[in-house]
């Protein structure tokens, strides 16, 4: 089998700077199937023009989901193998919430409040044509203002959203407790998606509200380190040693 997996390019020490894309890298890593990473930050060529997108065995798919449902039959691995209903159920809210209402902060934070703007612009202006990069951004910031608007989030002050993305970090730090990962001493799927929202704002370094907020709370902070050390760190010393 013959996967290329395309992402933003990497940042903030991460593989790759998306949300989603640290999602499947992740669970691509945990599940331990070989792959080839690509980056390509011009959405537009993906097939749902989002990223990430893989091409399997010449064959381009989008979603993170359902690319990790097909990969999941095809190699009969089940990462979430042994959790009863009731914590699967569990999981899936907790996938949901993140990446339906903390990814809206997220992106807020990132591309809308002037900390997490000004480093975009500037990072943009680094990495493209100097007259391209700026007014990229414009567009990009426009079309998310208004994506974030008509989703809800975008109708709220700057102080309410903080709040927002605030309750969700002080909640999963709640749930998580004492425990290494959502569900025990081994990270499942469930992990992948709510480590790819939570990465970007633990580590990136703007002084946005709700990452300085992230940071700040040790339980958070510290399950994005053993997920980063589990998914990627522990995996390229492997290859490593393989060759």
């Amino acid at each position: 089998m013959s996967l290329q997996v395309y992402t933003f390019r990497p940042n903030w020490g991460l593989p790759a700077g998306g949300p989603f894309d640290l999602k499947l890298l992740s669970w691509l890593n945990l599940a331990g199937i070989p792959y080839e990473q690509k980056f390509e930050d011009d959405t537009r060529k993906a097939p749902k023009k989002k990223n990430p997108w893989v091409l399997l065995d010449g064959e381009p798919m989008g979603d993170t989901e359902l690319i990790i449902d097909l990969l999941s039959r095809r190699h009969g691995i089940d990462l979430d193998a042994g959790l009863s209903p009731a914590q699967k159920a569990v999981g899936h809210a907790w996938r949901r919430a993140f990446e339906e209402h903390f990814h809206q902060v997220l992106e807020w934070e990132l591309l809308v409040h002037q900390a997490g703007a000004q480093f975009m612009k500037a990072d943009m202006r680094a990495t493209m044509p100097p007259v391209i990069g700026p007014v990229v951004f414009t567009m990009m910031q426009s079309h998310m203002r208004k994506q974030l608007y008509a989703r809800g989030i975008g109708r709220h002050s700057p102080d309410v959203i903080a709040a927002k993305g605030k309750a969700d970090i002080d909640a999963f730090a709640a749930y998580l407790g004492d425990r290494p990962f959502m569900f025990g001493d081994q990270p499942r799927s469930y992990d992948a998606a709510v480590f790819g929202l939570l990465a970007p704002t633990v580590y990136w370094p703007m002084q946005t509200p709700v990452a300085q907020h992230a940071r700040s709370v040790g339980a958070i902070k510290a399950y994005c380190d053993r997920m980063k050390e589990r998914c990627f760190e522990d995996v390229a010393a492997t290859r490593l040693k393989t060759g």
